[in-house]
């Protein structure tokens, strides 16, 4: 399961590949490796650093890719949790 949060310009992108198991998507650069960035999750705003950012438009487009192939991977490098 992938799922995407986003707060203004910035997206973070979960993969959940097992009931014990997720990553995050490294990010594109959007926000300084140290930045912190607040986004959704569920009902509240979780901190993320800016290494998981990734700009909301490439993240919309990673997520079509992922719809069409299934294939998290071919997203791009993965950091587990």
């Amino acid at each position: 399961m992938l799922a995407l949060g986003f707060r203004d310009d910035a997206a973070v992108i979960h993969l959940f590949d097992a009931a014990e198991k997720s990553s995050l998507l490294v990010g594109d650069g959007t926000a300084a490796a140290d930045a912190v960035a607040r986004g959704p999750i569920m009902d509240d705003l979780a901190v993320f650093t800016g290494d998981c950012v990734v700009a909301v438009d490439r993240a919309w487009g990673l997520v079509r890719g992922f719809i069409r192939t299934g294939a998290p991977d071919e997203l791009g490098e993965w950091r587990e949790l």
